[in-house]
């Protein structure tokens, strides 16, 4: 949680608002009650914070061709 507010430059307070808006990655569990971020996450809304919106869905399909396609819902 430290090294995402240094690295953010945002209260605790406006982090867990934009989590709970979708506006910022929310953590995710490492076992227990640990919680962190996946780097991925915080690397693409380090490329566009205004315009980060988590996914509401993600699912595999097979197109017509046969290939697997992950189909993604903003």
């Amino acid at each position: 949680m430290r090294e995402v507010l240094r690295m953010t430059a945002l209260s605790r307070s406006t982090l867990y608002r934009r989590i709970a808006d979708g506006t910022f990655p929310a953590p995710v569990s490492l076992g227990g009650s640990a919680k962190g971020w996946r780097c991925s996450d915080l690397e693409e809304w380090e490329q566009n914070p205004a315009g980060f919106k988590l996914m509401e869905s993600c699912a595999t399909i097979t197109s017509s061709q046969g290939a697997k396609v992950r189909q993604v819902r903003y």
